[in-house]
């Protein structure tokens, strides 16, 4: 007890390190149904994500519609052939999220980590620098990306950030995992934007028998144990008759797998309460929660009566004394269980992680009033519109006339209409026509060809699909496409940056799921990195001190960093570059330092030439590399210095040799 009061650790980084004895209850049937009714819950918003998904990526005839012969549904798709049209597409969806994902990519920031004191700036490199490390493992850029989708289709996304051991990658480190919204469920009655009313979630797995004997079967007895709770699960491999057609996610239930050879195993997290004692030390500035029992009350009564009798023998009065000062209060914390379909309890425990909290980053928007909005479904019906008209047109066509030939049937008397017909078609052929008096071969041969559209129909398609730009908010501008005849420079700059601003709350508000997710990185990094390492992966952006991970200086630095965001684009590293080549041009810098902090690709290259050079020089060697025989024979030929000696094959050599090695000019 003592040794955990008097720990020198940050407020509110260490508070509920300390966890309680839980007895395993082998059953959670009423957690379990709470988790299915906030799945269940959630059917709307699913729905809506697998129609956005339909008509962003899928059969936009997908809609089910009331066949009025039969008086069952069927796809829209299927009514149009059943009436004798081909139902056409043109699917204007995809363009606009695969614009908005070139933007994201485009403009993708890294994190930095800044230390509010700069005698720390160093700690705040290191974490920098560990931060850009799980990044690139973890290819978050895909899973940004993946992410960004979820968000235009669904309007949630989520990801689960963990330590341990990945098989893909064969390692243990920090990993990120992206979240499938259809397995997802949290509580629904949300209405704050930044998610600090998350009172529930989990997630939903199907993985097979021996991925689940590995997780959980941690003796001979529990291993049996689970294979009679999941004893429909085999281990032969199964392969579906529709594959990576996403019907795995579209028919999924919360109690059943997606496969009869995969276990189903739920994740939930509650925030939970219990009775106990907020305890706040005033001679070390920290503060927690112990367990609401005699033994605890007892512990920090003697750990103030100890401290009393040490202040007396020092002779400090009572009143002076810095004690632990604690009161009755509720303690809320997270609590996760892993759990059967049954409801048999596999694992479960208060969070492991220091920040207390789950492990997952939750993000939904636009959230209004608690209501979840979606960015494709606002344009869906213009879509449909498009192709409804599409459809229409082409229908016209196909149904009216086009090269109808009219014959007069009593001009061709030596001819059979089988013979007119091959005749007409025919190259060079040759018809022999018998006109009456005063009549022309135009009376006798006509063809007829119809308009094949009906007057507006490519004005109305013309203005579906303005419209649907308009309401996505990626116009022409934004999407590179080529300005009309005449149109300023400057005019075109400036659409294109109006363009931008429609999408600005969505980029903004994506980015701050990022920080809310590096955040919680940051924090899970600085408790499982208890061992130094070396991480050369940042370049020449920082020191090489900061490149060593030293876990004793950033485990007790959690309040003295934040997240912010440092520019990675082409455009800020040309601005960089130019910004240091001025300051070489002024001599403010020399070669060395120059090569140092830009990003030029050879930068590196440059400088270990230069770095390696210097040091041949030290050593007494000649620059390049040169052969020690050959700077024998160019001394011999060169004789004396005063000496003026016709060049010879060695000096040709070593000219040659010396001009391979020799540095461009920066």
């Amino acid at each position: 007890m003592n040794r955990f009061l008097n720990r020198k650790v940050k407020a509110t980084s260490r508070k509920n390190i300390e966890q309680p004895i839980v007895e395993e209850s082998g059953m959670a049937v009423d957690f379990l149904n709470e988790c299915a009714a906030c799945w269940n819950a959630l059917d709307e918003a699913r729905r809506k994500l697998r129609r956005s998904l339909m008509y962003s990526y899928g059969d936009q005839w997908g809609d089910y519609v009331l066949d009025p012969d039969t008086n069952n549904y069927i796809t829209e798709g299927e009514l149009i052939k059943k009436n004798g049209k081909v139902p056409l597409k043109n699917n204007m969806i995809a363009p606009i999220l695969n614009n908005v994902d070139g933007q994201l990519r485009q403009n993708l920031m890294r994190p930095v980590c800044i230390a509010r004191d700069q005698s720390e700036s160093k700690i705040g490199e290191m974490m920098s620098i560990a931060i850009e490390y799980v990044h690139d493992i973890n290819e978050l850029e895909e899973v940004d990306s993946a992410s960004m989708r979820m968000l235009l289709n669904g309007g949630m996304t989520a990801q689960r950030i963990e330590f341990g051991v990945n098989p893909s990658r064969n390692k243990q480190d920090v990993w990120v995992y992206e979240v499938n919204p259809s397995r997802l469920f949290f509580n629904t009655n949300l209405e704050d934007v930044r998610m600090w009313d998350v009172t529930c979630i989990g997630e939903l797995f199907d993985i097979p028998l021996d991925d689940l004997l590995a997780h959980f079967g941690r003796t001979p007895h529990e291993k049996e144990k689970l294979k009679l709770i999941y004893g429909g699960a085999t281990n032969y491999s199964y392969v579906a008759s529709r594959g990576v057609q996403g019907d795995e996610s579209r028919l999924l239930s919360f109690y059943s797998p997606s496969r009869n050879d995969l276990c189903r195993v739920i994740l939930g997290w509650r925030l939970e309460s219990r009775d106990a004692y907020y305890w706040n030390d005033t001679m070390h500035g920290t503060w927690g929660y112990l367990p609401y029992n005699e033994e605890s009350r007892k512990g920090l009564d003697a750990e103030n009566e100890k401290r009393r009798e040490d202040a007396k023998k020092e002779g400090v009065e009572d009143d002076d004394v810095l004690t632990i000062e604690y009161t009755y209060s509720t303690e809320r914390y997270w609590y996760y269980r892993y759990m059967s379909p049954y409801g048999h309890v596999l694992k479960e425990g208060r969070s492991p992680y220091w920040h207390g909290e789950h492990n997952y980053v939750l993000h939904l928007y636009p959230l209004v009033q608690g209501k979840l909005g979606n960015f494709v479904e606002q344009f869906i019906d213009q879509q449909r519109a498009i192709n409804r008209t599409a459809t229409l047109i082409d229908f016209i066509r196909g149904t009216s006339s086009k090269g109808v030939l009219v014959v007069d049937d009593e001009a061709f008397e030596s001819m059979t209409r089988e013979e007119v017909v091959d005749e007409y078609v025919r190259y060079n052929g040759v018809l022999f026509v018998k006109l009456k008096p005063g009549q022309s071969i135009d009376g006798v041969v006509r063809q007829y060809n119809s308009g094949a559209s009906v007057a507006g129909d490519f004005e109305l398609l013309s203005l579906q699909l303005r419209l649907i730009n308009e309401i996505s908010g990626v116009n022409s501008a934004m999407q590179g496409q080529a300005p009309k005849a005449g149109t300023p420079a400057s005019l075109y700059a400036q659409q294109a940056h109006n363009s931008s601003l429609n999408l600005k709350g969505l980029f903004d508000n994506f980015r701050t799921f990022r920080r809310r997710r590096d955040n919680k990185l940051m924090k899970t990094i600085q408790q499982f990195y208890t061992e130094n390492r070396y991480i050369d992966i940042a370049g020449n952006d920082y020191s090489e001190e900061a490149k060593w991970y030293n876990p004793e200086k950033v485990q007790n630095a959690e309040i003295d960093l934040t997240i912010s965001e440092g520019y990675n684009t082409p455009a800020y590293q040309m601005l960089a570059n130019d910004f240091l080549m001025e300051l070489f041009r002024a001599q403010a810098l020399d070669v060395k330092t120059l090569l140092e902090n830009t990003s030029y690709p050879f930068a590196d290259k440059i400088l270990e030439a230069i770095k390696r050079n210097e040091e041949q020089m030290a050593q007494g060697a000649p620059m390049g590399g040169i052969p020690p025989e050959v700077m024998q024979q160019l001394q011999i030929g060169q004789g004396s210095p005063n000496e003026q000696s016709p060049p010879t094959d060695v000096d040709t050599q070593m000219q040659e040799q010396y001009s391979e090695t020799n540095l461009p000019q920066v």
